[in-house]
């Protein structure tokens, strides 16, 4: 169970890949390794249209029916509209492992990732670039799932940036494509020395048929003198509406929590 649409500001076509990663190699010693534990679920709800006419309940028929007749598919939850109402979930924990390869003219931290789930969301090492406003560039050809892109676009090196914040200590990024409008908003709730409380507010929107709209809501513990997260808890709503055809709403939770970095002052 993977949403493309949460890959926010995932540029995964191959042409800027290759244009962005001018360092990276498999090769590369890296210079920074983080290894963090999280966790996963989505729980899904479909409500489709199985029939163009109206189906009776289960429970309707009118005396006389065939034996075993019922009125519907059968499923729980029908009624007499020709609905059907179908659901999904999906667990998992495990560690995520980031090797800090580099940083490009441009700003762009070069990094490779990898994800061992217990069960199965397990991801082999893919390359990609991050950037402080939160775009993320990776490797087309490789699996990057959800849940690593929410903790790749928060290792940008001016993802806190001190000269943007305004009064109340909050910064905006809004970002126009012909396919997808992303907003997002984030607030410093706490600074302790340097040990921030990040609040973050994401929509996005897809532009099309279906109606497809992503609502976040994001906690995030920073270090702003090691300049990573300690901690994420992010929790999405994504929802599409085709109309009389039915409608999807997925929820997306992953935590996320910093295990080791090479670069802790011990």
């Amino acid at each position: 169970m993977m949403s493309k649409q949460l890959q926010i500001g995932a540029l995964t076509l191959a042409a800027a890949f290759a244009a962005s990663l001018l360092a990276a190699r498999a090769d590369t010693a890296p210079q920074r390794t983080l290894v963090y534990y999280f966790t996963y679920s989505a729980a899904q709800n479909i409500t489709a249209r199985d029939s163009a006419n109206s189906a009776q309940a289960v429970g309707s028929m009118p005396q006389g029916s065939p034996a075993g007749q019922t009125g519907s598919t059968g499923l729980t939850g029908q009624n007499d509209n020709g609905m059907s109402h179908y659901g999904g979930a999906l667990d998992d924990k495990g560690k995520m492992t980031v090797n800090v390869l580099g940083k490009q003219p441009d700003g762009g931290l070069i990094v490779t990732i990898s994800e061992a789930g217990e069960n199965v969301r397990r991801a082999a090492t893919a390359e990609c670039v991050v950037y402080g406003n939160t775009n993320v560039i990776c490797d087309p050809n490789k699996t990057v799932y959800t849940e690593e892109y929410t903790l790749l676009r928060f290792l940008g090196v001016n993802f806190v940036d001190p000269s943007q914040l305004d009064a109340s200590r909050s910064w905006s990024f809004s970002q126009n494509k012909p396919d997808q409008l992303v907003k997002a908003t984030y607030t410093i709730d706490s600074n302790n020395s340097g040990m921030m409380q990040i609040g973050e507010v994401r929509s996005i929107k897809e532009v099309g048929s279906g109606h497809l709209e992503t609502d976040i809501q994001t906690k995030i513990g920073y270090n702003f003198n090691m300049l990573v997260p300690t901690s994420v808890d992010e929790y999405a709503t994504q929802y599409t509406d085709a109309g009389i055809g039915g409608s999807q709403r997925t929820n997306f939770q992953t935590t996320l929590k910093l295990l080791t970095d090479t670069m802790a002052k011990t």
